[in-house]
């Protein structure tokens, strides 16, 4: 995919888009070909589903509202957006809708273009916000550095904060895509907040707070100490044994459970994880023998 960049934004997205002149055409369901990223940029709503069903039925489809396709250079029609109308009218066994065709450069253009046309239509979700950054955000394949498609800077011009440029292609603030980058670097919380059972600021809250690795027990010296005072520390390692042993036989059933449930990376993430716990346990395990046997470190 090409350079998603604010080239695109809303003002110029018409005057870029070759087919900016397009009438309406009525084209066949079977002719319309529903792909990635378009199909789950945006989530398709059960009551705005019934509404429109609703109004289909009884009207029939709407001509002045037409989806948009995006007619590509090998004559296939892709449905960009209109996904909710689209859905209402094989529900209700439509066999033709009422359809925008329009010619994009390439798949950044069309994306741009399909943000652009629905993000100011309804209240973003959590999820379609994290899943709007995540795609404007995407690495350019062969494009210098690491820099994500809504970097923008040409002729040495100083780039823009890249939170402002996707903030402004998402329509919302950087302070919301600066949280959701973040969340975005963590599985299980990339997907709390997919599943809706978190919000992005709790999301984000929860990820910062986290540390990579649980902190290890404190190396002591056992020769400073008095009896009294050896039996206190060997108490207080044996506790920190047993939190550790409960928390890698939890986190390892979240391991084992990610490989279905929310995939690969929050399997590595939550395998991680245990690793690091595993290590501070050995730790105190050694520190636990030492204490106990007077021995200094």
């Amino acid at each position: 995919m090409g350079k998603l960049t604010m080239a695109a934004k809303p003002g110029k997205i018409e005057v870029n888009n070759s087919a900016a002149k397009s009438l309406g055409v009525s084209l066949g369901l079977e002719d319309i070909e529903k792909a990635e990223p378009f199909a789950s940029l945006f989530d398709i709503r059960d009551e705005t589903l019934e509404a429109i069903k609703a109004d289909m039925k009884a009207q029939g489809f709407d001509p002045s509202k037409p989806v948009n396709v995006w007619r590509t250079a090998e004559g296939k029609r892709i449905l960009i957006d209109g996904y909710t109308r689209v859905r209402a009218a094989e529900e209700l066994g439509l066999l033709s809708i009422t359809a925008y065709e329009k010619t994009f450069k390439d798949e950044a253009e069309a994306l741009a273009y399909a943000i652009h046309t629905q993000k100011d239509r309804r209240n973003l979700t959590g999820a379609e916000i994290l899943r709007l950054v995540e795609y404007i955000d995407k690495p350019i394949k062969g494009f210098k550095g690491s820099s994500p498609l809504a970097q923008s800077a040409t002729n040495g011009e100083k780039p823009i904060k890249t939170a402002q440029i996707t903030a402004e292609a998402v329509g919302t603030s950087t302070r919301t895509v600066e949280a959701v980058r973040t969340i975005l670097a963590d599985p299980e919380e990339a997907a709390a907040v997919r599943s809706g059972a978190k919000s992005i600021n709790q999301a984000a809250k929860d990820a910062r707070g986290k540390s990579s690795k649980p902190s290890a027990p404190r190396a002591v010296k056992p020769e400073t100490r008095s009896l009294a005072g050896m039996k206190t520390l060997r108490a207080t390692i044996e506790r920190q044994i047993m939190q550790l042993e409960k928390q890698i036989n939890t986190e390892s059933a979240k391991a084992s459970a990610a490989t279905k449930a929310t995939g690969k990376q929050s399997r590595d993430y939550l395998t991680g994880h245990v690793e690091g716990l595993t290590e501070a346990l050995a730790l105190a395990r050694r520190l636990y023998e030492q204490a106990k046997e007077g021995a200094t470190l």
